[in-house]
């Protein structure tokens, strides 16, 4: 199936005030939305794929963390930022924001 309707998304809350809705999601590759509430976190964290973000609306701070080496970023409508595999990150929304995350699956 190609085409992927508005209605179709499926969308979960994540953490509280955190909602993802995937808009596509292939073999190699995942796309989703993401609504932050103001003051709303995500946990540090870290995966096995690369991450590449872009925030439509908002502002975050972005902590981005490789053996110790922390860089604190803060991202606001229309910046993006890359999280390459297994480095741990996390979010903290300063107001409400919206982003548009991709992930690569593929090994």
């Amino acid at each position: 199936m190609f085409k992927h309707a508005k209605k179709d998304h499926p969308s979960v809350e994540v953490f509280e005030g955190v909602l993802r809705t995937t808009l596509g999601c292939g073999k190699d590759v995942l796309m989703a939305r993401f609504d932050y509430e103001k003051g709303s976190q995500v946990p540090p964290h870290k995966h096995s794929y690369e991450q590449v973000t872009v925030v439509i609306k908002g502002k975050q701070k972005v902590i981005i963390d490789k053996n110790g080496d922390r860089e604190e970023i803060i991202l606001e409508e229309g910046d993006s930022y890359i999280v390459p595999a297994s480095f741990e990150h996390e979010q903290i929304t300063l107001e409400n924001t919206i982003t548009i995350d991709c992930w690569s699956l593929a090994p």
